[in-house]
């Protein structure tokens, strides 16, 4: 994934809602200019399946980080996605993941 950036809302699905699985928005670090805008972030382009299940279940606070790239919408009235996203370089946290090969 080519950006950086964090949650900034998460909505959980409605109640009953077949297949909803909860969505978000996404603000691009770096994004001075307010080019980006505000990224949709849906719970099924979370490639990070820890994170996606996390998602689904409890929602990601706002402020959480991650790496992602970014889709064009399909049309104009779209806003654009957050895909392929994986959990941001979260130097604060002291857990220690493992190094990611290649």
């Amino acid at each position: 994934p080519r950006y950086n950036g964090h949650v900034s809302n998460w909505n959980f699905p409605k109640p009953g809602k077949r297949n909803s699985e909860g969505f978000g928005f996404v603000k691009v670090d770096d994004d001075r200019d307010g080019e980006h805008g505000d990224l949709f972030l849906y719970a099924d382009s979370i490639k990070d399946s820890k994170l996606r299940s996390q998602a689904k279940i409890f929602g990601l606070k706002n402020g959480t980080l991650i790496r992602f790239d970014i889709e064009e919408p399909a049309s104009s009235r779209k806003s654009r996605l957050a895909v392929n996203v994986l959990p941001g370089n979260d130097s604060g946290s002291g857990r220690g993941g493992g190094g990611g090969g290649g």
